[in-house]
């Protein structure tokens, strides 16, 4: 009996430390979600001084995220209000600890009406973050899924080789539908204020803008290693990342020491300069190079592993056949609700082609504009989101399976090269209540069916399969027009993960000379929503 007590009393003790120690949620990495970040961007932007590189590293920036949730949510004080609504499922803390958890849903049922076609999302997982001692941080997730897409992103998944948007590869759920997967974690350390080192599995994203044509988390996750260095008004970033060509599969019987997936790796460095309190730009530059370039060697090339090298002088200098990209970010501040931003991507280019104007093929660029705008038309948290990007043809794309890509996806732009694309976003919150029209006017030239001939448009199309090497104009090849537009709806229920109710609507349009298809969707959802899936295109 007095065991029983002591048990019990122990519970109590525990229940009531746990009670007593509840913090406020410190996100280490902040979640890459763009409706997520919409709902802080105003404000967290006026704190952080260097935005462009994502995930942001919250650690090394001292921003507390709930604080300003806080700030943006009425919030209920009530203990079984606060974890359902405002906070964390579970948190536990002390002096020197913290660890929160969560559950992650998508719970969706949809129609595509002109077919007839029933579809639904079937996610269940979780998010845990946290931090031990004032340099240690850590996050780890994990999704299990079940779907079935209406049929403009299943013939995609299909196409290639079975790889779900942004979330890896799936196998066949009964007769239409998909099963699969994905995980993600990191693990940070703050050696000091200036200086933070992150080894995880996960992805990233460069820019200001809806997409990226630097880096964005358009593919699946991948293993890296990320080392941030602030000084001054500068801040630089490392990333080394191993990826992996889901198009080239080595057999026991090709060769026992490269059996599997042809792998890859990535070195990246982003230089960001603060000039003043309005402008701010970026410089990148990025090599990808297979690693079993020759039999007999791993191909794992050490000189890319100089943090502060310029890597296409290194490229050069070693007669290497590795892919080297070059870009350019830029943001102005207009006033501080609203900024104007840009890209430039450079793959190859060779000036004397230029000025002749030629359409030479290896001028492989592209760009982008874009202008934002908080409390548009002096409404609160009404949000105007403008946007135009635009590469030629070939850009990302290589000779060998270098290329600019990763799992079968693109790691910049996911209509990979050859388009044009305008956006249009409007965005509406108040309290937990948002709407959001979302509008995409795209151009691109695609290879034909069952034609070996390349375009510009696939990344993983071997560029030497190119019909001419002049005259090479924007969409070439069967040329299509997508018109997407989305209309949402619905309630937050908790911002912390943006869980919330959703009410979605889609019209897609889509025209060629060989192919038109067009789509009317609806749906409506519980979902967690810090995680980009780019199904519009």
């Amino acid at each position: 009996m007095k065991i029983v007590n002591l048990s019990n009393r122990l519970k109590l003790v525990f229940l009531l430390s746990f009670i007593c120690n509840l913090s406020y949620s410190q996100y280490t990495n902040l979640p890459l979600g763009y409706n997520f970040n919409l709902n802080l961007e105003l404000e967290f932007e006026q704190n952080i001084q260097h935005s462009s590189f994502k995930p942001i590293i919250l650690s090394s920036e001292n921003i507390d995220v709930e604080s300003i949730i806080e700030r943006n949510f009425f919030s209920n004080n009530n203990f079984l209000s606060a974890r359902l609504f405002n906070k964390h499922l579970i948190e536990i803390s002390g002096e020197d600890y913290y660890v929160g958890a969560s559950l992650l849903s998508n719970l969706t049922y949809g129609n595509e009406i002109e077919e007839s076609l029933k579809t639904f999302t079937n996610t269940r997982g979780f998010i845990i973050d946290g931090y031990i001692g004032q340099r240690i941080s850590f996050q780890t997730s994990f999704v299990e899924n079940q779907a079935v897409f209406p049929n403009y992103i299943d013939s995609l998944i299909r196409a290639q080789d079975f790889v779900i948007p942004g979330q890896g590869r799936g196998r066949t759920y009964y007769d239409n539908g998909f099963d699969y997967a994905k995980s993600s974690a990191f693990v940070s350390y703050n050696a000091s204020k200036n200086f933070t080192l992150q080894f995880g599995h996960g992805k990233h994203f460069i820019g200001d803008g809806y997409r990226s044509l630097l880096l964005s988390d358009n593919s699946f996750n991948y293993p890296f290693l990320r080392i941030q260095t602030n000084f001054g008004k500068f801040q630089y970033t490392n990333l080394y990342a191993e990826l992996q060509d889901m198009k080239n599969y080595l057999s026991f019987e090709n060769n026992y020491d490269y059996m599997g997936y042809a792998k890859k790796y990535m070195s990246s460095h982003y230089l960001s300069y603060n000039l003043n309190n309005k402008v701010s730009f970026g410089l990148y530059e990025s090599v990808i190079w297979k690693t079993n370039r020759t039999l007999g060697a791993n191909g794992f090339d050490i000189n890319y592993l100089n943090p502060v090298i310029f890597l296409r002088p290194v490229e050069y200098s070693i007669n290497s056949p590795d892919n080297v990209l070059l870009g350019l970010n830029f943001k102005y501040k207009i006033s501080n609700k609203s900024n104007i931003f840009s890209q430039i991507v450079v793959d190859e280019f060779t000036l004397n082609e230029m000025k002749q104007s030629n359409g030479y093929w290896a001028n492989k660029y592209g760009y982008q504009i874009g202008y934002k705008c908080f409390d548009f038309l002096n409404t609160p948290n009404l949000t105007l989101h403008l946007e135009r990007n635009y590469v030629r043809p070939y850009t990302y794309s290589h000779w060998n399976e270098s290329n600019y890509g990763h799992y079968n996806e693109e790691l910049a732009h996911p209509l990979g090269a050859n388009f044009s694309e305008n956006i249009l976003i409007i965005s509406y919150r108040k309290e937990r209540i948002f709407a959001q029209f979302k509008y995409l006017d795209i151009i691109y030239g695609s290879d034909y069916l069952n034609d070996s001939i390349s375009f510009g448009s696939d990344i993983y199309a071997d560029y030497n399969n190119r019909p001419f090497d002049y005259g090479v104009e924007m969409y070439n090849g069967n040329k299509t027009d997508v018109n997407f537009m989305q209309f949402k709806i619905g309630y937050i229920l908790n911002p912390i993960t943006n869980l919330k109710v959703e009410f979605n609507l889609v019209k897609r349009k889509q025209s060629s000379d060989v192919y038109n298809q067009n789509t009317d969707y609806y749906s409506i959802s519980l979902v967690s929503d810090l995680f980009n899936h780019y199904y519009d295109f």
